[in-house]
């Protein structure tokens, strides 16, 4: 078993890229990297609670969204063996409890909301034992206190609208105190503590949380209207528009019975970089378009002319 979307993406980079679903390379975060001041986890842990509305102690600081899943998934595995996703899936999530030991079953529900790849709301059952919700999309499209889980743990990412692909910051945001403590002795055994400079840089930057926020929505909703406008023949996945976030689940069976692995590496040959379904657990006619780049209305544009020149 590997992380094979990661990989996929290294090996595949052109000019026209629909895969990058953060704002790596479009936001520059170089700026809070100087001169600040040295803080530690609890001055992070006070911004994070500040965003989400909820009790500082019930957060643990990570090195991302990865390690914040993983340890959440490894701490339940002690109470509960089943868990169930609903598919398509960002890899992470349909493949870690799986290599933990976990069964099909309905003990534990994983899942990111908006969905990575569908760019939709999910439904949440709030009678499952426990819910794990990554959030890494949410704060896209709305403030980070708008919805709670029953006995939910929210995993988020400074990587996507942060930009923070070198900072590796993430957190878990838990049901109580007492599971957070738990989860947080794991550190020195299953990971070691964020670096204090990484925990610095992320205060800073959520400080300056409302004018990157609104800065970021401005280019993802530009971009919004254009996939939405301009999708020519293209459907959504099961026909719902996606929010304005930076995923969209495209269904381009109206072009070509193509497998959607030889398609994309025909796309590739033109320099238009987008993912196929299998990464996200489900065969079929999709490709992952996402909408963070600046050129994305001429990277759409090129995606469409050679879906209209594609043969089987």
């Amino acid at each position: 078993m590997e992380f094979s979307i990661g990989k996929w993406l290294m090996n595949h980079k052109g000019e026209y890229g629909l895969s990058s679903s953060g704002m790596y390379g479009v936001l520059d975060i170089n700026k809070y990297f100087n001169n600040y001041e040295l803080k530690d986890d609890n001055d992070l842990k006070d911004e994070i609670a500040s965003l989400h509305n909820v009790n500082k102690n019930n957060i643990v600081i990570t090195h991302g969204a990865t390690e914040a899943f993983s340890l959440v998934m490894f701490y339940l595995k002690k109470r509960y063996n089943g868990y169930n996703v609903n598919y398509p899936e960002y890899e992470l999530i349909n493949k870690t409890p799986e290599l933990l030991g976990y069964n099909n079953g309905s003990d534990v529900f994983a899942g990111s909301n908006p969905n990575n790849p569908t760019g939709t709301l999910i439904k949440v059952n709030n009678e499952n034992k426990i819910n794990v919700i990554d959030e890494t999309f949410m704060e896209f499209y709305q403030d980070l206190d708008k919805i709670t889980y029953n006995d939910g743990y929210i995993i988020n990412t400074f990587t996507k609208l942060y930009a923070g692909d070198d900072l590796r910051l993430g957190y878990i945001v838990t049901p109580n105190i007492e599971d957070a403590e738990k989860i947080e002795g794991y550190k020195g055994l299953l990971t070691e503590g964020v670096s204090r400079i990484n925990v610095s840089v992320g205060y800073k930057i959520l400080k300056d949380n409302d004018n990157i926020v609104n800065y970021v929505r401005n280019i993802i909703n530009n971009n919004h209207s254009i996939l939405i406008k301009n999708k020519g023949k293209l459907k959504f996945y099961k026909n719902i528009e996606p929010l304005n976030v930076p995923v969209s689940f495209m269904d381009y069976s109206n072009y070509t019975d193509m497998d959607s692995d030889d398609l994309s590496e025909k796309l590739a040959e033109k320099g238009i970089i987008a993912a196929p379904a299998r990464f996200f657990g489900v065969k079929g006619p999709y490709l992952r378009i996402c909408i963070t780049r600046l050129n994305f209305e001429e990277s759409y544009s090129k995606l469409l002319d050679a879906l209209n020149e594609v043969k089987n």
